[in-house]
């Protein structure tokens, strides 16, 4: 089994911040309609942002809190109007439309966010900020409890001023009888987060013949969850 990584030191190859500079004296009271980030921001980070912005994850920086929040303000409204976050990209308007655990924004969400910002990213009530969300642990798998697990055969060491590298290592999956795919995931180690970008994992065999086989079967990247086929379908 080939697992091709792709694994970056630098963070900030991840995320460029748009800066957008303000004009004094045109700062004007906050006008009741205005969004605030506890009554109209803070949910939409909840539902589409926070799996991932999340100390120990893959995103270089941490969205739970408003202290976390404001220094990001512009960048948030930058990137959600350009549809670059969060990372969802599938034509809005062809082919297939609604899918399953879709976190992309709706314009409504992201006008919200832009006048949020325009208006000088205010907190607003405490009151009315929504419970915090109960986020999955990095360590749990999105598919269920794995039948099998093909672990990497040694550990790799990204040190501190590493460049980006590229890596093709293999592994023993160590199966002796064929097998029926279900569902399956690639899912960086405990730990890692934040130096894997993606990971691609392909399969190679032999046949009774002795002939080579093989093909891509599944993929890690930002936001990517695992692939659980549909009942009546293998891989």
């Amino acid at each position: 089994m080939l697992f091709h990584r792709f694994v970056r030191h630098s963070w900030l190859a991840v995320l460029v911040v748009g800066i957008v500079c303000g004009i004094p004296g045109l700062v004007e009271a906050q006008d009741e309609a205005e969004p605030t980030f506890t009554k109209d921001v803070l949910p939409i980070l909840q539902r589409s942002c926070q799996q991932c912005h999340r100390p120990g994850s893959v995103a270089p920086m941490s969205l739970l809190t408003y202290e976390e929040v404001r220094p990001w303000a512009r960048a948030i409204r930058d990137r959600t109007a350009q549809r670059e976050m969060p990372p969802w990209y599938i034509e809005r308007n062809v082919g297939v439309r609604q899918f399953k655990e879709d976190p992309s924004l709706t314009d409504a969400e992201i006008l919200t966010l832009s006048s949020w910002v325009d208006a000088g990213a205010p907190r607003g009530n405490p009151a009315d900020a929504p419970p915090p969300i109960e986020l999955e642990s990095l360590d749990e798998w999105r598919i269920g409890t794995p039948e099998w697990i093909v672990e990497l055969p040694e550990e790799q060491t990204i040190g501190d001023v590493d460049a980006d590298r590229w890596l093709d290592i293999w592994a023993d999956s160590r199966l002796t009888e064929d097998r029926y795919i279900k569902a399956v995931e690639t899912k960086p180690s405990p730990g890692s987060y934040p130096v894997v970008h993606h990971v691609a994992t392909s399969m190679r065999w032999e046949d009774e013949d002795g002939e080579e086989g093989g093909g891509f079967l599944n993929e890690y990247a930002m936001g990517k969850n695992g692939d659980i086929f549909p009942d009546g379908t293998d891989v």
